[in-house]
């Protein structure tokens, strides 16, 4: 029984490690693929280098439109919106919208991707990416250019708001699955480190219903 203890719990240890590897240091920087749980489990602490080498890699550009904020008018306001498709980065776009369309603002919707989109052209998150930033673009009369990176979150928007020179960020406070009450940990970091104005719109009273068209909040019609 000893013996069957100790084979236990070197097992136990072993995958911890692996596991422990892809908790620090990949799920951190946006790797969020099972197959990386899979794969830390089976090879516990030999995972550990495989997992640093993958952290330290850099925020990559995946796909960026026609159009440059920087290349404008200085004078002119650049607006970089974070996009992923939940309520509260629609709520975000149409904040956006509100505050900053008809003033000459440029805009610049990112959406952000796991690293591992990265490896393969064909990945069909980059097509779902593009089309949820297309249709989100027409929710603002002027457009706006359209970027998708791959990496941890946080970098990702900080990265792509330097490079264009952003004079404000505009993002939910949480992404998909997350509750409204807290401030979520890309929003927090974006929110010390960025060096420019974050906007956090409110949330959409009553949960309202949105026109996918136009991306304002539809009213209830009262029938008498």
């Amino acid at each position: 029984m000893e013996t069957v203890a100790y084979v236990a719990i070197v097992i136990a240890l072993w995958v911890l490690a692996g596991l422990a590897a892809v908790v620090v240091l990949l799920a951190r920087q946006g790797y969020r693929h099972w197959g990386w749980y899979l794969m830390g489990a089976v090879l516990g602490p030999l995972f550990i280098p495989i997992a640093a080498e993958r952290a330290r890699r850099d925020v990559a550009v995946l796909e960026r439109g026609e159009g440059s904020p920087r290349n404008e008018d200085p004078d002119r306001l650049t607006v970089v919106v974070g996009v992923d498709g939940s309520a509260e980065s629609d709520q975000a776009v149409r904040e956006a919208g509100r505050l900053f369309a008809g003033g000459g603002a440029a805009f610049v919707l990112v959406s952000v991707l796991d690293p591992d989109a990265a490896e393969f052209p064909d990945d069909p998150r980059r097509r779902a990416a593009h089309d949820l930033l297309t249709d989100r673009a027409g929710w603002l009369p002027e457009g706006a250019v359209l970027e998708i990176g791959c990496g941890q979150p946080a970098r990702v928007l900080l990265e792509i708001a330097r490079a264009e020179a952003a004079d404000v960020l505009v993002l939910g406070r949480r992404g998909r699955g997350f509750s409204r009450r807290l401030l979520g940990s890309v929003a927090e970091r974006l929110a010390h480190e960025a060096g420019v104005p974050v906007v956090f719109p409110p949330a959409a009273a009553g949960h309202q219903p949105v026109d996918r068209t136009t991306g304002q909040a539809t009213r209830p019609v009262h029938r008498s």
